[in-house]
């Protein structure tokens, strides 16, 4: 993206703009910290935030070497910032490009490791929570929360029925560690199996403690705000065998459009059916399961559903990504028997297919927004063009 585009964006998670540079630096630097501990990011020094007036700087060298020596200074790991001079309109803009980082979690010095980690939450800074600080040590280290291992539970934490659903499909043996093993519902240690996170969100048991975030709450309301509720529906683990029933449950909420097929009238709802289970899906596979307490919720409106599922977008990715085929895998694992069972198919095709299909029946384009720790879709059933509720509450 270059400087003319820049400035047509609103500030976000990878990018602020600053009037100059103040005295003391310590909120520049929570600013740098945070682009490293997420999907990097670009500060444009020169540049009025709440105008986006194009000031410049009187010296951009001075300051160039300042803000090295300040990020050098203050923030651990150490980061290696990229900063440029650059002329627009005979002014001079000093650009810092904070690439993202490969040894997060990085940290403030002044204020020590357990108050100076800070993410970017939209265009703000906040203080990393203590499972946050775990995600990007194992984003560091390569290792998948969902691989890991429960070791408070047991292989008879698992639903047979469950597991049968999904290796009798695909021609394993069900009953066989090796086979759970494989797919990385269990794992080895000391000669004993214990199951992971991945195998006991998919496949645990419905009355296993500690694994009610893992569920799914469904939720009609009255109108199109959440005041009032018409109905609920609670689903627990094991999730991968109770998709359909979830998907065709939401639909059974939705609003519908009839139409003659030969003799037959056929009923349908207005978002295709293929579009609401897209949704669905891409909030199983791609939800953060280290956030422990919260679990999906897909609220359906008299105007639209949405689908919220704690966790923003996974690595380098944000909302401008979104719809261009571009794809980040956060839980490979789930990924992976998902796309086997057939409820998904190629990684970053879901948000394309859900555009076109509603774009087929004329309802207004999804919508796609980050609030806080959560990532929410909003699916409309309308034909006009409603902007909606990114300020709900989730």
């Amino acid at each position: 993206m270059n400087i003319h585009e820049l400035l047509l964006q609103p500030e976000s998670r990878k990018l602020e703009f600053k009037r100059e540079l103040p005295d003391k630096l310590t909120e520049v630097m929570k600013t740098i910290a945070a682009f490293a501990n997420g999907a990097g990011g670009e500060l444009i020094i020169g540049v009025s935030d709440k105008d986006r007036r194009v000031e410049g700087v009187s010296d951009p060298l001075m300051l160039e070497e300042r803000i090295a020596n300040a990020i050098h200074d203050s923030i651990e790991p150490m980061i290696s910032p990229y900063i440029s001079i650059f002329n627009f309109q005979g002014k001079e803009l000093l650009i810092v490009r904070i690439l993202p980082g490969s040894n997060k979690p990085y940290f403030i010095k002044s204020m020590g490791f357990d108050k100076g980690v800070y993410i970017r939450i939209g265009s703000t800074n906040r203080i990393a929570a203590s499972y946050i600080c775990e995600e990007l040590r194992r984003q560091s280290l390569g290792i998948a929360f969902e691989t890991e291992m429960d070791i408070t539970k047991s292989p008879d934490d698992l639903d047979a029925e469950g597991l049968a659903f999904f290796f009798n499909n695909i021609g394993h043996d069900p009953s066989t560690c090796e086979s759970m093993v494989k797919w990385l519902l269990l794992k080895k240690n000391n000669g004993d199996y214990f199951p992971t996170i991945a195998g006991l969100v998919l496949f645990g048991k419905s009355d296993i403690p500690d694994y009610d975030f893992a569920g799914i709450r469904l939720t009609k309301f009255q109108g199109n705000t959440m005041t009032t509720i018409s109905e609920t529906r609670e689903y627990s683990t094991p999730i991968l065998p109770k998709m359909e029933t979830i998907c065709r449950n939401t639909a059974d909420f939705l609003k519908k459009e009839s139409y003659l097929e030969g003799i037959r009238r056929i009923e349908r709802t207005v978002i295709p059916f293929y579009a609401i289970r897209e949704a669905i899906v891409n909030a199983v596979v791609h939800r953060d399961y280290s956030i422990r307490g919260s679990s999906i919720k897909i609220n359906v409106f008299d105007n639209r559903m949405e689908v919220i599922s704690p966790g923003i977008l996974h690595g380098n990715l944000d909302i401008a990504d979104i719809g261009t085929g571009l794809s980040e895998c956060r839980n490979r694992a789930i990924v992976r028997i998902f796309r086997k069972s057939g409820m998904m198919e190629e990684l970053g095709t879901g948000i394309i297919r859900i555009y076109n299909l509603l774009a087929q029946k004329s309802l207004s384009r999804p919508q796609f927004f980050e609030q806080g720790q959560f990532f929410k879709a909003v699916l409309p059933q309308e034909k006009e063009s409603t902007t909606f509720l990114a300020g709900e509450e989730l």
